[in-house]
């Protein structure tokens, strides 16, 4: 993603907002990989599509997240996170997308990951 000048920005974002939300993700993510790996009788995979879409679209939005924007310069208390108007948007698609995928997860597996 470039780092070049922003049309209107900088945008900034919290390092300890960006900070839980890689951690949220990731917990997410494992939890997932773990059913797979693991699998528990109380919650069959019935549509490995399904759940290899949720796998993937957490995968992209924490790839994003620590790889991409956790590298860009920081505010100069230190408190934000600079990001461009690509990258905000680019983080609110990977999030619908995750969001969509986990709903989409839980309507056909009955896997749900704000309740297991």
């Amino acid at each position: 993603m470039s780092q070049g000048s922003p049309k209107n920005g900088p945008y900034g974002m919290k390092v300890n907002s960006l900070k839980q939300g890689i951690v949220l993700v990731e917990e997410d993510l494992e939890y997932l990989c773990a059913l797979i790996e693991r699998p528990d009788p109380e919650f069959s995979i019935t549509d490995a599509i399904t759940m290899a879409s949720a796998i993937t679209a957490l995968a992209h939005q924490l790839d994003f997240m620590s790889h991409d924007i956790s590298k860009n310069p920081l505010s100069e208390d230190g408190e934000f996170v600079k990001l461009s108007e690509e990258e905000v948007l680019m983080l609110t698609d990977l999030s619908e997308e995750a969001e969509d995928a986990v709903q989409r997860l839980e309507e056909v597996c009955k896997i749900s990951l704000k309740n297991n």
